[in-house]
């Protein structure tokens, strides 16, 4: 595995690529949000497969969270196939 296949969200769009082809990304649909205050946001983040939620997160950072519902996601799918 190289570098940035180890990146959650890299994983998650490989994998998509190798079920939907070209295009996947029209599968995908990505709900990122945060609340509190501007100096110590929580940022919310689901990722939505065809619908259906597949994984979400929260982080102090957006990638953070972005990063671990991909991560969930990649965990569904695995366990899927």
């Amino acid at each position: 595995m190289s570098g940035n296949d180890s990146h959650p969200r890299t994983r998650l769009n490989n994998i998509l690529q190798g079920i939907y082809g070209p295009s996947a990304q029209n599968h995908v649909k990505w709900e990122v949000n945060s609340r509190g205050l501007p100096n110590a946001l929580t940022w919310y983040a689901t990722v939505y497969i065809d619908d259906m939620n597949h994984g979400h997160a929260s982080s102090h950072t957006r990638g953070g969270a972005l990063d671990g519902a991909a991560e969930q996601a990649c965990k569904y799918l695995k366990h899927d196939a």
